[in-house]
C-alpha cells in the first residue's frame, strides 16, 4: 500500500512523501520538480541535497533570458532536464508543483516555461520493493519544432562509488565504443578506474576537480554503492539512435560533493504539440 502525506521538509518547504513501507520518496512542492529523497524508510537519503543553495547558476546569459532576479539552483535529488546544456537548460524552476495521485505513484505537474516553451513532467511509480520507475515527459508547446534531448539526472549523496559496465560487443575491426570528455577532466584523475570490464567512478568529498565522462551504455544500467547499500539506475540505450554530445546516453559528473547519474533519451526534432517521453 502506498501512502501519500505533505509535509514541510528542511529547507525546500512543502513537499509531498510517498512511502509504500519498505522505501520513501519526497518531492518538492515548491520548487522544482525534484525527487529530493530516495531511501529506505528511516535510512540514510541516497541523493544528494544542497541545503546551502552552494550550487546555482546565474551568469550573463540566463539573465538575459529570465531576468535579473532568476536564478537557477541545483537543489540536489532527481531532476529533468534538456540536453545539449546550454543557456535554455537552466530554466529556474522556482515555481510552484503541483500533483496528481495515481495507482502506485504520483505525477508532478509544473507550468509551461516561459521563454523555452516547454512543460516538464514527471511521474513515479512505486512498482513493487525498492524499485520505482520514473517516466520523464516534456511537451512542446514553443509554437515550433525544436531539437533537444531528455536527460534525466539523478545527484547522488557524497561518500559513494559508480560502477559501470564497459559495452562488450564484438564488432571484429571496428570500434564498440564511445567515450567522451569535457574541457576540464583530467583522464589522470585518481577517482576514475577504466578496467578491462567496467568503469567505476568514486565520490571523494576532499577532491573538488570537476571530472565528467560521456557513454554510449549499451547495457543501459549504473550503480552507485553508498551507506552498505547499491543503488541501481536502469534505462534502455537503444542502438542505430542519435544520442547528444557525439552520441552520450549515459554521463556522469563529479565534483567534491555530488556524484551525478545521467541517463539521456534520443536527440532531434521534437515537433510544436508533440510528447515525448524517457
Amino acid at each position: 500500500m502506498v501512502t501519500y502525506k505533505e509535509i514541510d521538509y528542511k529547507n525546500y518547504g512543502k513537499c509531498l512523501e510517498i512511502s509504500n513501507g519498505i522505501i520513501d520518496v519526497i518531492a518538492t512542492l515548491d520548487v522544482g520538480p525534484r525527487i529530493i529523497r530516495y531511501g529506505f524508510c528511516g535510512k540514510e537519503n541516497m541523493f544528494f541535497e544542497d541545503l546551502n543553495r552552494e550550487h546555482n547558476y546565474k551568469e550573463n546569459d540566463m539573465r538575459y533570458l529570465y531576468g535579473e532576479d532568476k536564478t537557477w539552483y541545483l537543489y540536489g535529488g532527481h531532476r529533468l532536464w534538456i540536453s545539449p546544456e546550454y543557456p535554455e537548460t537552466y530554466y529556474p524552476d522556482n515555481n510552484k508543483v503541483e500533483y496528481e495521485k495515481i495507482e502506485n505513484g504520483v505525477v508532478l505537474l509544473t507550468d509551461v516555461q516561459e521563454i523555452t516553451g516547454l512543460k516538464l513532467t514527471l511521474m513515479v511509480e512505486f512498482v513493487g520493493g525498492t524499485e520505482l520507475r520514473v517516466s520523464h515527459f516534456v511537451d512542446n508547446e514553443s509554437g515550433e519544432s525544436q531539437d533537444f534531448s531528455l536527460w534525466a539526472l539523478t545527484v547522488l549523496a557524497k561518500g559513494g562509488t559508480e560502477i559501470l559496465k564497459m559495452n562488450d560487443t564484438d564488432t571484429e575491426l571496428l570500434p564498440n565504443r564511445i567515450m567522451r570528455f569535457w574541457p576540464y577532466t583530467k583522464l589522470q584523475d585518481q577517482r576514475a578506474y577504466f578496467g578491462n570490464k567496467f568503469i567505476s567512478l568514486t565520490q571523494d568529498p576532499s577532491n573538488n576537480d570537476k571530472f565528467k565522462v560521456g557513454l554510449d551504455l549499451e547495457y543501459g544500467k549504473a550503480l552507485y554503492v553508498n551507506y552498505g547499500v547499491m543503488f541501481e539506475k536502469t534505462y534502455t540505450h537503444y542502438l542505430d539512435t542519435m544520442y547528444p554530445d557525439d552520441g552520450c546516453s549515459f554521463e556522469t559528473f563529479t565534483c567534491n560533493n555530488f556524484l551525478e547519474c545521467e541517463t539521456l533519451g534520443e536527440f532531434g526534432p521534437k515537433p510544436d504539440g508533440s510528447t515525448v517521453c524517457h
